[in-house]
């Protein structure tokens, strides 16, 4: 019976020590409490890792200059805009780019940069190829490949239109 009982007891233990583990209001930066604020009526009552997310959240957007908060302002109203599907969407593509090589991300990024130097009109003209064979649901060719500035071994996607230009949801 004893043998039940502080099984029981240490049993008791691990289940509250991931509560322990949270991160009380007063453990808190000034800067994270600031950010946290509008949280802390209910931070008591949150579970201990999501206050470590909030934590941590606060930390680094404290430490983000104003013009970087001004973007990340703009990024979460987009995707908060997004339908469901949208949202999807963008977590695939993040996950795919995610498992991609350094190098694979690398020149994926100096393509995007190239893309972006490009004049309107020419950027335009790629964007419509792409629709193009999109309709036709099928890949591009080699030559295709080569004009559209797709590497041998990887996907062939279209570029994104600039912000300014993208058609409303």
């Amino acid at each position: 019976m004893r043998r039940l009982a502080r099984l029981a007891a240490v049993l008791g233990l691990l289940l509250l020590a991931p509560a322990q583990a949270a991160t009380g209001w007063e453990q808190l930066s000034d800067g994270q409490r600031e950010v946290l604020e509008p949280m802390r009526q209910q931070w008591a009552t949150l579970p201990g890792d999501k206050q470590d997310r909030l934590a941590r959240g606060a930390e680094r957007w404290s430490q983000l200059d104003p013009q970087q908060r001004e973007h990340a302002r703009q990024r979460l109203d987009r995707w908060q805009r997004m339908s469901p599907e949208e949202r999807h969407r963008m977590r695939d593509r993040r996950e795919h780019f995610r498992r991609m090589t350094p190098e694979q991300r690398e020149r994926l990024r100096e393509r995007a940069e190239q893309f972006r130097k490009l004049p309107p009109e020419e950027q335009e003209r790629i964007r419509q190829r792409f629709r193009e064979l999109r309709e036709q649901k099928r890949p591009p060719t080699d030559e295709e490949r080569k004009l559209l500035g797709c590497e041998p071994d990887e996907p062939c996607k279209p570029p994104k239109p600039p912000k300014e230009h993208r058609e409303p949801r």
